[in-house]
């Protein structure tokens, strides 16, 4: 049996360290800085790849939910980092990820 190609490897580590990284932020109990985890810029380019995920699948395909799910994990992260999705009064395609501030849409 031969070993998988090391980017897959990379990939699969990478993707494994997110998700411990965002386990521990949503259950860290305090509002954290964005200077106290350096990876928000990778977090926020998960959340895209995987809201890409979510909106773009038919709703049967079986990559669908655990994408959004994902989706929904790492917005909560990035939501006690201090960011935020959107403001209100916003179309979705005007929404983008930023500092929260009082008009600042939170993450569910």
């Amino acid at each position: 049996m031969r070993a998988p190609p090391l980017d897959i490897l990379e990939r699969v580590t990478r993707r494994m360290a997110m998700r411990l990284l965002v386990a521990i932020i949503v259950l860290a109990p305090t509002t954290l800085r964005a200077d106290d985890v350096p990876d928000t810029q990778q977090l926020i380019a998960e959340w895209i790849e995987h809201n890409t995920l979510c909106r773009g699948l038919h709703g049967d395909d079986p990559r669908m939910q655990p994408a959004c799910d994902e989706r929904q994990r790492i917005g909560r992260a990035l939501d006690k980092l201090g960011w935020c999705y959107g403001e209100t009064n916003q179309m979705a395609y005007q929404m983008q990820w930023h500092r929260c501030h009082d008009n600042s849409l939170h993450a569910e």
